[in-house]
């Protein structure tokens, strides 16, 4: 009962960040897209290749919002730590790859000049886990791709 309640509290806070966000207009920088070629996974969520834009939800610079451009369907909300402001040449989104599976890792923004770190997953902690229990090492490669 109490975890429902939590839930639904998190919930509403969500909707309520989101609608002051879209009705707010967008600090330059704030959003760009990127095309995608594989399919991915922001925290729990799997998401499909294809085209996806990638922006701030109001003044918050932790809190983000990624969708399909063209499935809107595909989408989430998502808190991010923020790495100190440092200069960047081009902005990009870094994954860390496990075999064939891809997990956004960092959101670089060359325009706001900060670097936004996601937290791994339980998924990817358990995929690090299990091949450090089958005596291999971790094929954990970063895979950068250009944003605009």
């Amino acid at each position: 009962m109490r975890g429902k309640i939590l839930n639904a509290v998190l919930a509403l806070t969500i909707l309520t960040i989101g609608g002051v966000a879209t009705a707010s207009a967008q600090l330059p920088g704030t959003r760009m897209t990127a095309q995608i070629p594989f399919a991915f996974n922001v925290g729990e969520q799997t998401f499909s290749a294809g085209t996806y834009e990638v922006r701030r939800l109001g003044d918050d610079p932790c809190l983000l919002h990624i969708q399909n451009v063209d499935d809107r369907s595909e989408a989430a909300i998502f808190l991010t730590g923020i790495d100190e402001l440092r200069s960047i040449r081009q902005s990009t989104l870094l994954f860390h790859r496990y075999g064939d599976f891809y997990f956004l890792a960092e959101i670089r923004s060359q325009f706001e000049g900060i670097t936004r770190e996601l937290q791994r997953s339980e998924q990817e902690r358990r995929m690090k886990r299990q091949l450090a229990s089958n005596n291999k090492a971790p094929e954990l490669q970063s895979v950068m791709l250009v944003a605009n």
